[in-house]
């Protein structure tokens, strides 16, 4: 892996600041993003997510295409009509974006080890047969911005070309098999101390000829290994039910009659709601439906628990 640095941008007001950051609250545990929340029309970001244009570091104002798209900017990108959306990318001499999202460190610990996988989706042919085009994947734990921060490489994250022999820069599906690739890697040898921040980025470069528009989708990254502090540790005889829970009402118990602070998170890694119990009941009925990552801390001692809500 390849380390390098972006200079900041003078103009505060170019820089991609205020955004909220995703929170991953323990080992595997992971957040996923399929980016169909933006619907068929959308044009705001994703909570966690944005994109700016690398010549200035301008946040840039999402549009919607079906890869038919020609100028340059960041998409919510997907077939006319469809809620199956993704996340792209389209370069051309004035506007070259990078998209990325910022992740907050809150399992307890410091984190060594993430796995983040996602899927390619080429949305548009390029038109140069001698460039295989390529959007670079990079992360860095000092950045503030997708445009500040020293920056690591990992290739095997890379948006390739998928379409190298097109010619015609058309736009074609990004569903397709043809046109998308799996990516997944482990990254290692991390020092993500907890309560700080993780910013990951794609950034387009503009090619010659007609760019192709290069998408992610199906993007989920989870905290693989991370070292506890003395106080992290398992609680010992916790036990959370029912679970599946449909009457609202939630059990948590362990060998300790402590009392428990108790934070539930939805897939987002946002919390939404904060209860404390010694040993007794949570009331869960204002959770829709769904599924949620339970945080229960006790003595200083924290454990996380799937729950599904029916």
């Amino acid at each position: 892996m390849k380390k390098f640095y972006t200079l900041p941008i003078i103009l505060l007001a170019f820089l991609s600041f205020g955004q909220t950051p995703i929170s991953l609250i323990g080992v595997n545990v992971p957040y996923s993003e399929d980016f169909n929340g933006m619907g068929s029309t959308q044009t705001d970001f994703i909570p966690g997510w944005t994109a700016i244009n690398v010549a200035n570091g301008a946040t840039l104002t999402m549009a919607v295409t079906d890869g038919s798209a020609s100028v340059g900017n960041v998409y919510n990108v997907g077939a006319v009509g469809s809620e199956e959306r993704s996340f792209g990318t389209l370069a051309d001499v004035s506007i070259v974006p990078a998209i990325g999202a910022v992740f907050t460190n809150n399992t307890g610990g410091t984190v060594s080890k993430i796995a983040i996988q996602t899927r390619m989706e080429q949305w548009k042919e390029s038109d140069n047969t001698g460039i295989n085009e390529t959007v670079a994947f990079s992360y860095s734990l000092d950045a503030t911005s997708l445009n500040t921060g020293t920056w690591t490489t990992v290739s095997a994250l890379d948006l390739k070309e998928k379409l190298t022999a097109a010619t015609t820069n058309l736009a074609v599906n990004g569903n397709l098999l043809a046109n998308y690739t799996n990516l997944a890697n482990i990254i290692t040898g991390l020092n993500w101390t907890n309560g700080t921040n993780l910013w990951i980025k794609w950034m387009d470069v503009n090619d010659a000829g007609s760019n192709g528009l290069y998408a992610i989708d199906n993007f989920t990254i989870s905290v693989s290994e991370a070292t506890l502090g003395l106080k992290q540790n398992t609680i010992t005889g916790l036990n959370m039910y029912p679970n599946p829970v449909s009457n609202g009402t939630l059990y948590i118990t362990s060998n300790s009659s402590e009392e428990k602070k108790v934070s539930v998170y939805d897939v987002l890694g946002k919390q939404i709601l904060e209860s404390k119990t010694s040993n007794n009941a949570v009331n869960v009925s204002t959770l829709n439906s769904g599924a949620y990552i339970v945080k229960i801390t006790e003595s200083g001692k924290t454990d996380t628990r799937k729950l599904i809500v029916q």
